[in-house]
């Protein structure tokens, strides 16, 4: 992805971050792909940090489903769906929020410690809503001719 395309993704789902960022005490957001791709990032986010955002987030939510999945599935020959909802961690740098975004794609947000968690959770699963309508909407990509 160049960094003309960046920009391109991040025009398209500005309506997604916009908001988000306008929340005081939140740095950055990130909408990335459930495989880990960087789909969006606010422009505060220097590119290649934002991809290994988008990557290590993928990550994270394989792991903690896992993790939850290891101790809670009340029979693990007959799973339970699991999905996750909210994934907060809190740090001496900051908090990370991160949570699905439809069913392909997730959303993080990045702010100070003392970032209104409420309204930032609010907000982010509305926002999350419309990055699932959004990726839904997008045509599927051509397989090419296929024909022998």
């Amino acid at each position: 992805m160049t960094d003309n395309d960046r920009a391109i993704k991040n025009d398209d789902y500005s309506l997604v971050l916009k908001p988000l960022l306008e929340i005081s005490k939140v740095r950055h957001v990130v909408v990335a792909s459930s495989d880990g791709m960087l789909v969006a990032a606010s422009e505060s986010l220097p590119r290649d940090r934002a991809e290994g955002v988008a990557a290590m987030s993928s990550s994270v939510l394989s792991a903690i489903r896992a993790t939850t999945n290891a101790a809670l599935q009340p029979d693990t020959d007959n799973p339970v769906d699991n999905p996750i909802e909210t994934i907060t961690t809190i740090t001496e740098l900051g908090t990370c929020m991160m949570m699905p975004a439809g069913y392909n794609a997730f959303l993080v947000v990045f702010g100070d410690q003392d970032m209104p968690m409420g309204v930032v959770a609010g907000l982010a699963a509305r926002q999350a809503r419309k990055v699932g309508e959004k990726l839904m909407s997008v045509p599927a990509r051509d397989a090419g001719d296929m024909r022998s």
